[in-house]
């Protein structure tokens, strides 16, 4: 590394960090008031230049991470598309395609329904009762990943709001880089994601597309007063 200060050592350790260079001027002891002014100065600077780049290559071969993969991770975060992982679909209610809008059933449900009412219908008939005939409402054939009836008189044609994940060994390489693992909570699944905007802001760094921006104020935030001290020209 090039022969610098230790605090300077220690801004150029900070730095590779996140990239950022007012929060590594921060971490490396500079004053919050002044670190983005000190960051583009060390920024500028040819010495820490020269040891950010060497510090880079040597993480490079040390773990023998290129910076080609680097970005190419960064891109396919930010160009992944979330509906790869999870999806909210808008479906069909249990009325929207029932004959005459009534309840509608899947087989599996149908069948336990008909074996209910036959054990419902037996014991009455064994008191002497009657239940009456078998209802099948709406009939047979729920699909819950059918649109909507824009029809339907129970739902008015919204339907109903479903998250749908979707198997995360069959993604693609981009929306790999974007998922982030799922947590189990007492409400339910909650899939977890990469920052896209932090993944932009990295790859616009690292493209030479951002830059941290310098403010220069005075005493407590006020503007800076500058005073030019000007000779004044000789008597002739």
């Amino acid at each position: 590394m090039a022969k610098l200060n230790a605090r300077h050592k220690r801004f150029v350790t900070e730095y590779l960090e996140d990239l950022n260079g007012t929060q590594a001027a921060i971490r490396a002891g500079y004053s919050p008031r002044t670190a983005a002014e000190q960051a583009a100065r060390l920024l500028t600077n040819v010495k820490v230049q020269e040891a950010i780049q060497e510090a880079m290559k040597k993480r490079e071969e040390r773990t023998e991470v290129k910076a080609d993969r680097v970005v190419l991770e960064l891109w396919n975060t930010v160009t992944a598309d979330a509906n790869e992982i999870v999806e909210l679909r808008r479906c069909c209610c249990r009325y929207c395609w029932g004959e005459g809008f009534k309840y509608q059933y899947t087989a599996g449900e149908m069948r336990n329904r008909e074996e209910q009412y036959n054990i419902d219908a037996t014991a009455a008939m064994i008191k002497g009762e009657s239940i009456g005939p078998f209802n099948p409402q709406g009939g047979i054939g729920f699909n819950a990943t059918k649109p909507p009836n824009s029809n339907c008189p129970e739902c008015f044609g919204e339907g109903e709001l479903k998250p749908f994940f979707k198997d995360t060994r069959k993604l693609s390489a981009a929306a790999k880089s974007l998922y982030a693992g799922v947590k189990i909570t007492k409400d339910g699944i909650e899939v977890k994601m990469h920052s896209k905007d932090k993944m932009i802001e990295l790859l616009g760094k690292h493209l030479g597309m951002f830059k941290d921006k310098v403010e220069v104020t005075g005493e407590g935030g006020a503007p800076l007063n500058v005073v030019f001290n000007i000779p004044r020209p000789p008597k002739e």
